[in-house]
């Protein structure tokens, strides 16, 4: 009898260790996927800032318009998403107004799609990473390692 209670007792030790075993691997790898994907966010919101800065002082130094003004030494990464959404919207409206068959503009033009596709890409990757932190075991693990959440900039 003290031995049949002896090799219960071994078999739930070996269970629990394969257990214990098996959520160590499945948190390293989880933890893994999280970062590789932040590390993909993060670049392709560091490009699109990047492209924005550049955009900007484009337009200002050449276009010379006063409604960017405000925005002309300012560093980009430091101003909210929503100031940086005002900041698209007022760059949509004085792109309309280029005459974009200007040589002079082609730059201009060309800096303004190159944002817009990096926008495009750096939106989608920011949707595929906020839905997976609202999964299950990612959600958990996002808190833990307390990443930063992003936005999209497209409505």
């Amino acid at each position: 009898m003290f031995l049949s209670f002896l090799n219960i007792l071994l078999d739930l030790a070996i269970l629990f260790i394969v257990i214990l075993i098996l959520i160590i691997i499945t948190s390293i790898i989880i933890i893994r996927n999280m970062k590789i994907e932040y590390k993909k966010v993060f670049r392709a919101n560091s490009k699109f800032e990047i492209e924005l800065r550049k955009l900007v002082n484009l337009m200002y130094k050449f276009l010379n318009n006063d409604k960017l003004q405000p925005y002309n030494n300012v560093v980009i990464k430091s101003i909210t998403h929503e100031e940086k959404r005002q900041l698209l919207k007022l760059i949509e409206e004085v792109f309309k107004s280029i005459d974009k068959e200007k040589k002079d503009n082609q730059y201009i033009c060309e800096t303004f799609n190159n944002l817009e596709e990096i926008r495009r890409l750096r939106d989608s990757k920011v949707l595929l990473f906020n839905q997976k932190m609202a999964l299950f075991p990612f959600n958990i693990y996002f808190k833990i390692l307390k990443f930063e959440k992003y936005y999209t900039y497209t409505d």
